[in-house]
């Protein structure tokens, strides 16, 4: 059987009739989760040409994605000189002055942009104390205490993923359906009133993210969410935002901006923004804190010079050697797809930021997810990251600053969270071992080589390769200062970085070099129609419905047959897999073909 068999299973007419049923039923029940009205889900005019674009110009196409970032700087610019944005900046003061909790929580891109946070926040104290990454952890005496002021106020930092750490490299499937979850994740943690926690969901609508909102209000935490719809939509059309927004007790930051480059690609514009305002708060509230006596009033002048900087910034990114740069390395990643080779990419820094697009281009283009070091039996990742220079142990504290938290909840556990389908005979293994499952470090892992081709691309930000070692090689980002015996790096994307206590500005470029290349590369692979990601698998609720929107917007057919298109589809390959056969195939695509769009 090859991967297109399991539409042969489409023309049975009971697969048809149960297809309409579920269809019907999705339609009927789940109207909470028909989220086409936000602007987040829906295709941006500018990038309508995206496929076509970068399939003739690779450059073009890149740029034409970047292009759509520059309608960030001014809503930047709104939400800086807003109430709400001064509050946050206050929120962050107070923690730190009076040692308080600061939590990030989200899920799937939001989540992974938390811990990103959540690093940023302990990198700065780590700074301050004049000590290497993680040594939070290391430098604990026997009862887990902590001496330096520094260290202290470091470890105050936390995030939430959705799903634990272990979602960092490898999706949780539906998850984020439960506010039970999300609820039950700030009790782990133990917040406490006075603690700070930022809720961070792209559409605003996501129930795992808005169940830590809640818990965290009900234990008296100073609650702030942000999200990139407009606050009215949200209001008009979702009750679970409604309440939530409407609640006294919780400041909202509104950051719409405007659709994704990628229709429903909430990885790129939409995680900027709120990385780009988050981290900005949190710089200045870190920075009011080592004032003895700070002014009353926020500084926005700070803040605004950050919009200015961001403009700067996608001006780089969009100049001629960036692009030239990043052409080249996203035409070679295709080719070396479509050789069935891999890609591994190498970094001591910026290896949490890395992690988070490769791991989002699993569910974003159905790709084979990262596989566990002891799993001999499933597809090999095309893409993966590693740290060269510690064991994966270390890496991980090195990474993140802390160790790994995982998840260990029992079948009892989902039985009271009201999610009785995860408490089958096997739970989701999601805890710390679960987690070093996964080799990061230095370890061999001749996966990444047992294949046609493999690439190992070192990653370098704002510093220079030294040496070429065989079989490597590298990639320069940001300012880019040749020295005595440096080498020629294989690709450069220069920029001028700003300076910033939290490296804020390294984040945000690793994040949109990685995201726009990955997405490149892609699209160039034919794994996006238009602006739409058709690869992408169908694995919640809301996923449902995007997948329903797809198929209707390109096949030209109303969004109740597009539905039960897709449910065929879904039956299709159930079947499929259930009689030996193995597949990745997008069930929207799956859907295309049989509609001759593909």
């Amino acid at each position: 059987m090859n991967n297109s068999d399991y539409n042969l299973f489409a023309s049975d007419q009971d697969l048809q009739e149960m297809a309409k049923e579920k269809a019907a039923a999705f339609i009927r029940e789940e109207t909470q989760f028909h989220l086409g009205f936000l602007p987040t889900e829906q295709a941006h005019p500018y990038t309508l040409d995206l496929s076509d674009v970068i399939q003739s110009d690779t450059r073009a196409g890149l740029r034409l994605m970047l292009d759509v970032d520059r309608d960030i700087p001014s809503v930047a610019r709104r939400v800086f000189l807003s109430g709400s944005f001064a509050e946050l900046c206050l929120a962050f003061e107070k923690a730190a002055r009076d040692n308080r909790r600061v939590c990030f929580t989200g899920c799937g891109s939001t989540g992974r942009l938390s811990m990103i946070l959540e690093e940023m926040w302990r990198q700065f104290w780590e700074d301050r104390a004049g000590v290497s990454p993680g040594d939070t952890v290391r430098l604990k005496d026997a009862d887990g205490n902590l001496k330096d002021e520094n260290l202290i106020k470091a470890d105050l930092g936390c995030s939430i993923m959705t799903g634990g750490d272990r979602a960092l490299i490898r999706a949780v499937e539906n998850f984020e359906d439960y506010e039970a979850f999300g609820a039950r994740q700030v009790e782990e943690l133990d917040l406490q009133q006075g603690d700070l926690l930022v809720a961070i969901t792209e559409g605003g609508e996501t129930s795992s993210v808005l169940g830590t909102l809640r818990e965290a209000q009900r234990r008296g935490c100073k609650v702030f969410l942000t999200f990139n719809n407009p606050a009215s939509l949200l209001k008009e059309n979702l009750e679970r935002c409604r309440s939530a927004i409407e609640s006294d007790d919780v400041t909202v930051l509104d950051l719409y901006t405007g659709a994704m480059a990628l229709t429903g690609s909430t990885r790129m514009q939409a995680t900027t923004m709120e990385m780009l305002v988050i981290g900005t708060a949190m710089e200045i509230g870190l920075n009011r804190c080592l004032t003895a006596k700070p002014s009353i009033q926020i500084n926005t002048q700070i803040a605004l010079k950050n919009a200015d900087l961001f403009s700067l910034l996608i001006k780089d990114l969009c100049g001629p050697e960036s692009l030239l740069g990043m052409a080249h390395w996203a035409e070679e990643e295709m080719c070396l797809y479509k050789a069935d080779g891999r890609i591994t990419y190498l970094a001591e820094e910026y290896l949490l930021d890395i992690f988070s697009d490769t791991t989002e281009r699993s569910p974003t283009f159905m790709l084979p997810p990262f596989r566990p070091s002891d799993d001999t039996e499933s597809p090999v990742s095309w893409a993966f990251a590693k740290d060269p220079a510690h064991n994966s142990s270390e890496a991980w504290i090195h990474m993140l600053r802390r160790l790994p938290r995982g998840l260990n909840w029992t079948r009892q556990d989902y039985i009271r969270m009201g999610a009785p389908e995860y408490a089958g005979e096997v739970v989701p293994s999601l805890d710390r071992d679960e987690i070093n499952r996964y080799l990061i470090g230095r370890e061999k892992d001749t996966s990444r080589t047992d294949c046609a081709e493999s690439l190992f691309l070192r990653v370098f930000v704002d510093s220079y390769p030294g040496t070429v070692k065989s079989g490597e090689k590298n990639l320069v980002v940001g300012t880019i200062t040749k020295t005595a015996g440096s080498v020629q790096a294989d690709y450069e994307v220069p920029l001028n970085l700003a300076e910033s206590p939290v490296n804020l500005w390294q984040h945000l470029a690793v994040k949109l070099i990685f995201n726009t290349v990955s997405t490149g590369s892609m699209a160039m692979m034919g794994r996006v129609k238009q602006n739409w990601m058709i690869q992408v698998d169908t694995t919640n609720k809301k996923l449902v419905d995007r997948g329903c929107r797809i198929i209707s917007q390109i096949v030209g057919i109303p969004y109740e047959e597009a539905c039960r298109e897709l449910h065929l589809s879904l039956l299709a390959r159930e079947r499929f897999v259930s009689q030996g056969g193995q597949t990745i195939l997008s069930p929207v695509v799956a859907a295309l073909q049989r509609r001759g769009m593909m």
